[in-house]
C-alpha cells in the first residue's frame, strides 16, 4: 500500500502547506501529481518523504488512516459470515502475550500507522504486546551523517563507542516516534477509548559479544538476563511493553543487540503464547510461489542447514524460531509485514497470512473436556446427516468425554476421535473420527489417529478396529485390514448395527 498524492496534499490543506509541513519546494510537491512519462510519480507520494510526512502530521495532528467501511453494504450476508469466522480466534487470543519484532524499516515505511494501528487493535481485544524494535535503517542514516567508517561481519556490526553514540540517539528517536504515533492511532481511531499505556524500561541485562574469530565486536553485545517479573507486572496492569534494541550490563556499559535476539530471549523467559517476527518478505514459499503455512521445529531445523547463506534474514529468522521453540515457545510466526493487515489475516483467519512453526504439527491435540461438548458436536453434526457416522446426543459425548481426544486449534475443534476399550479382548475401537472441512489437507486426521494408537497400548491393547461405510481406503492405506464382524468382540458384536452395515477394519498395533 502507498500514499495517494492527491489525499495526502488535501489533509494538508494543499501543495504549498505541505511543502511548508515537510520543508520540500512546491515544485517537488507538483511532480507528484504527474504521469510517470512527464517526470512524475504517478499520483504516488514517494516512500521517501514517507517519515517527514508522518512527523508533520504529527505535529498538526492529521490523521493519515483512511477509514474503509466494515462491510459493502450491499452484500452484508459476507461481513456476518466473516465475524462469526473470526469471534473464535477473538476468544481464544484473550489473555494471551505476543512478542512481536518488527525491523526500523517498518518505522520509516508508508504502512508505519496501519502497522501501530493494528498493534492498538490487538491491546483492546485483551491481548498483551510485547513489542521489540529495531533500529538499522536509523542508524545507518545517522552514521552516513556523521561520516563515520562502519564494519559490519555477517549480520553483526561492530559497534564503536562513536557509533554507540549515534545507537542511542537512533534509539531514542525511533522509540519516541513508536509512541507517538501509537497514541495519536489510538486518539483517532475506532477504539479511541481504549485505555492503553505504553511503557518502557531496562528490562534487559546485557553482556559483551567480546571476541570472535579475532573480531572485537566492542559495543556489540548479546542478552544476558530478562527482568521476567516486571514484564509480567506491567503487562497485567494492561500496558503495551515497547523495548529498544540497546540494553545495559550490571557495570552500567551500553551494548547494541539485535532486536530479533532481544524478541527471543523476551519470549522464551516470559514463555509467551505466540513469537511474531515480522519480516520485510514473504520468507518460505513452496514450488508453486505459495505461502508454507506451517512447519515442524524439526522441519525448520532440516531447512536451515540446506541454506547455503548464513547472513540472510531467513536464516537469522529460522535460527530464532528454532531457539524459541526449543524453550518453550508453542507458536513462532513469520509475517510479511508488508503486507497491509498481514498481521491482522495471520490471527484471525483460518488460511492465515505467513508461517507458522511448532514443535509438533498440531500443538494443540489433547485429551478432550467437557468444554469441548459442543466443539465436538459442531464437528460431528454435519458427518451424521450425511450418514458418515452414527448419531450421538451431547449427553452421548459429555458421558464418553474421557474417551475423546481433539486438536484445538486458537480455539476451534478441528479435529476429534474417540477410544472405546475393550480390555478383555485386547482390542480398542477407533470410533466418531472427524475432521473439520477446512483443515482436512493438514495430515490431523493421521496425526490423532497415531495419539489413538498409543494410548491403546499405553493401556495394553495390541489391536484396534474401525466400522466405517465410506472411509475404508483410507484406513487400510494407515495399516487396517479387512476384517469381519466376528473379529470384533463379542458386546460390540451384539450392539452391531445391520442398518448400516460398515465395513469392519482391524489394526495389529506394534510397540
Amino acid at each position: 500500500m502507498q500514499w495517494d498524492a492527491k489525499n495526502i496534499i488535501e489533509k494538508f490543506g494543499g501543495i504549498k502547506a505541505l511543502a511548508e509541513a515537510i520543508g520540500k519546494d512546491p515544485a517537488t510537491i507538483y511532480r507528484w501529481t504527474y504521469s510517470k512519462e512527464k517526470g512524475g510519480t504517478g499520483g504516488i507520494v514517494p516512500s521517501s518523504a514517507a517519515h517527514l510526512i508522518r512527523q508533520a502530521a504529527n505535529r498538526q495532528n492529521i490523521s493519515l488512516i483512511e477509514h474503509a467501511p466494515l462491510a459493502d453494504s450491499t452484500h452484508p450476508h459476507q461481513f456476518i459470515s466473516w465475524f462469526r469466522r473470526t469471534v473464535p480466534y477473538i476468544q481464544a487470543h484473550r489473555g494471551k502475550t505476543f512478542v512481536i519484532s518488527f525491523n526500523g524499516e517498518a518505522i520509516e515505511d508508508t504502512l508505519f500507522s496501519e502497522l501501530m494501528q493494528d498493534f492498538a487493535l490487538l491491546n483492546s481485544l485483551g491481548i498483551q504486546l510485547i513489542l521489540v524494535h529495531g533500529i538499522r535503517p536509523q542508524l545507518e542514516e545517522k552514521i552516513a551523517q556523521a561520516n563515520i567508517q562502519s564494519t559490519v561481519v555477517g549480520h553483526l556490526r561492530i559497534t564503536t563507542k562513536g557509533i554507540l553514540n549515534l545507537a542511542k540517539e537512533a534509539a531514542g528517536t525511533t522509540r519516541v516516534s513508536i509512541e507517538a504515533e501509537l497514541t495519536r492511532c489510538l486518539a483517532n481511531s475506532f477504539i479511541s477509548n481504549a485505555d492503553v499505556k505504553i511503557t518502557s524500561g531496562n528490562f534487559i541485562t546485557a553482556k559483551p559479544l567480546g571476541i570472535l574469530e579475532g573480531i572485537d565486536y566492542q559495543h556489540t553485545g548479546e542478552v544476558r538476563k530478562v527482568d521476567t517479573n516486571s514484564l509480567k507486572i506491567n503487562l497485567h496492569a494492561g500496558q503495551i511493553i515497547l523495548v529498544s534494541p540497546l540494553a545495559y550490563s550490571p557495570t552500567g556499559d551500553i551494548f547494541n543487540l539485535r532486536g530479533e535476539e532481544v524478541a527471543t530471549a523476551i519470549a522464551t523467559s516470559i514463555q509467551a503464547d505466540k513469537l511474531i517476527l515480522l519480516t520485510e518478505q514473504t520468507e518460505l514459499l513452496n514450488d508453486n510461489k505459495d505461502v508454507v503455512k506451517q512447519i515442524t521445529t524439526k522441519q525448520a531445523e532440516a531447512l536451515l542447514n540446506t541454506l547455503d547463506d548464513e547472513n540472510s534474514d531467513l536464516y537469522l529468522h529460522l535460527r530464532e524460531a528454532i531457539a524459541a521453540s526449543q524453550r518453550g515457545v508453542k507458536r513462532i510466526h513469520l509475517v510479511n509485514r508488508k503486507l497491509n493487515g498481514a498481521l491482522q489475516l495471520e490471527l484471525f483467519t483460518r488460511q492465515g497470512s505467513g508461517t507458522l512453526i511448532s514443535t509438533h504439527p498440531f500443538e494443540d491435540a489433547r485429551q478432550a473436556n467437557i468444554e469441548d461438548t459442543q466443539g465436538i458436536m459442531a464437528l460431528i453434526k454435519p458427518l451424521e446427516l450425511r450418514g458418515l457416522l452414527s448419531q450421538r446426543s451431547a449427553e452421548n459425548i459429555e458421558q464418553d468425554i474421557n474417551s475423546f481426544h481433539v486438536i484445538e486449534q486458537d480455539g476451534l475443534i478441528t479435529t476429534c476421535a474417540a477410544l472405546h476399550e475393550y480390555p478383555e479382548e485386547g482390542m480398542g475401537e477407533l470410533a466418531c473420527v472427524a475432521v473439520h472441512p477446512g483443515y482436512r489437507s493438514g495430515e490431523r486426521g493421521e496425526y490423532l489417529l497415531s495419539m489413538i494408537e498409543n494410548k491403546a497400548l499405553a493401556k495394553g491393547l495390541s489391536r484396534i478396529f474401525v466400522l466405517t461405510t465410506q472411509t475404508s481406503h483410507w484406513f487400510l492405506e494407515r495399516g487396517f485390514i479387512a476384517a469381519s464382524l466376528l473379529d470384533l468382540p463379542k458386546s460390540k458384536q451384539q450392539n452391531y448395527n445391520q442398518t448400516r452395515r460398515s465395513h469392519v477394519l482391524i489394526k495389529q498395533l506394534s510397540t
